[in-house]
């Protein structure tokens, strides 16, 4: 498998010494080499499943799946936990209800077993929420409702993660701005999961002080659509990577890529393949097939 490229080196001028400078000094800057990581203690998979998340964080000991995109494209992620032989997902975690979301849940429920499940405070009248919430009957499973700031540990506790949830009971956009955040620190380094959050829901990360908005890695919300704070945002994340999960008929928003350029972030489409991103908590290499 071959390291993708940089690219989007496009700082200002007087940035660069800077850079130069924290390099030298051995920085926070995840670093990346050709040689490939021989015992990650993470790894963090972004299917290609068209405009819609599927994301699967091993490490040692436990497996998360964030979202399982569409209700025909489910089979890009058994497909892959057949391959690597894995039939026990500890946790699965549905950001939101929309159907690139929500759509392959009943799936992969029904596919391997699932340890716990968590969603937010909400309900959907769609299809698939329906599909979903029919084999979380048949399992017998209670999905934790996540209504307050919740901390979990992975593998022997050293990856942490926390869950933030809607502040509110209500959106004006509706389903995208209940998505759940995720925040995920392992070593030195962090990595952000944005579900599909609108401006509503940007302006609540923005403004809360329970965990730091910088990070390493980014899930660009709602697969690189721009929102009136979307620069604010990404400023104050200020990725060195960014993933958006988007498809080549629904690409990002071209403002969105331009203002993650102009932070020096390296982007990373979905619409080009699936993503793997593996790290050991100081090193960090982002593979792309």
């Amino acid at each position: 498998m071959m390291e993708k490229p940089w690219k989007n080196w496009k700082l200002p001028v007087r940035f660069l010494f800077v850079i130069s400078i924290l390099l030298l000094l051995g920085g926070c800057f995840p670093k990346r080499t050709e040689e490939t990581i021989e015992n990650p203690g993470i790894k963090v998979t972004f299917f290609d499943v068209g405009k819609g998340d599927a994301i699967l964080i091993e490490t040692v000991k436990e497996r998360m799946l964030i979202d399982t995109g569409y209700d025909d494209t489910a089979g890009v992620i058994l497909d892959y936990l057949e391959k690597q032989q894995i039939s026990y997902v500890d946790y699965l975690v549905l950001t939101h209800f929309d159907k690139d979301h929500v759509g392959g849940a009943d799936w992969i429920l029904k596919g391997v077993e699932v340890g716990e499940v968590f969603q937010p405070n909400y309900e959907s009248d769609s299809r698939q929420f329906q599909e979903y919430e029919t084999v979380i009957q048949e399992k017998e499973q209670n999905p934790v409702i996540v209504t307050e700031t919740l901390d979990l540990s992975l593998g022997d506790g050293d990856v942490k993660c926390l869950i933030y949830p809607p502040q509110q009971e209500e959106y004006k956009e509706g389903d995208n701005d209940f998505s759940l955040v995720l925040s995920l620190t392992y070593g030195s380094q962090r990595f952000l999961f944005a579900g599909d959050c609108e401006k509503a829901r940007l302006k609540e990360l923005l403004e809360q002080s329970e965990f730091g908005l910088r990070h390493d890695l980014l899930k660009v919300p709602h697969h690189g659509r721009e929102e009136k704070n979307s620069e604010e945002f990404l400023e104050a994340v200020a990725p060195f990577v960014a993933i958006i999960t988007c498809s080549e008929e629904k690409p990002a928003e071209e403002e969105v890529i331009k203002i993650l350029e102009d932070l020096g972030t390296e982007i990373y489409l979905t619409s080009d393949g699936t993503i793997t991103c593996t790290s050991d908590g100081n090193t960090l290499q982002v593979f792309q097939r």
